[in-house]
């Protein structure tokens, strides 16, 4: 599948080879996307924690894997989408977004952190749509949930 800018992409589901990569890129991308945040906030576990129970697919370039998302079918939730800063702005990420819409057959909703402007304008630039915010309790992150039809 070629990528935004030309590059040829292959996604398929993750195996458990690609945890300890995939680890990798959640634990830098949280840093960077939750810059306010300590880093010692993150561990490398926290990839296996976050993932657990659900469908993990993978981006691989010149075969390596440089982003994943995972999602929760029974929910029609997506719940994590990172990619490695180095591939990011070469449509990896929206790829991603189209074949996990595809995989749920259907509409779905993911959830950022409203500070996050980068991920929110990213969102929004791929047609997913904030919906109405619900009240969030004590001292959870504020967050923009967001919804998008399959194409």
């Amino acid at each position: 599948m070629p990528a935004e800018d030309g590059l040829r992409i292959n996604i398929r589901f993750a195996t458990a080879a690609d945890g300890p990569r995939c680890a990798d890129i959640f634990l830098h991308g949280r840093r960077a996307a939750f810059s306010w945040q300590p880093e010692d906030r993150f561990g490398l576990d926290d990839y296996y924690d976050c993932v657990d129970g659900e469908e993990v697919l993978v981006a691989e370039a010149g075969g390596c894997v440089v982003g994943f998302i995972s999602v929760d079918a029974g929910e029609r939730f997506i719940h994590n989408l990172f990619i490695d800063p180095l591939w990011r702005g070469r449509g990896i990420g929206s790829a991603l977004l189209r074949e996990a819409l595809t995989l749920l057959r259907g509409s779905a909703e993911l959830a950022c952190a409203s500070r996050n402007a980068a991920a929110r304008a990213f969102y929004e630039h791929n047609g997913w749509t904030p919906v109405p915010a619900t009240e969030s309790g004590g001292d959870a992150e504020p967050l923009v949930v967001y919804r998008k039809s399959a194409l």
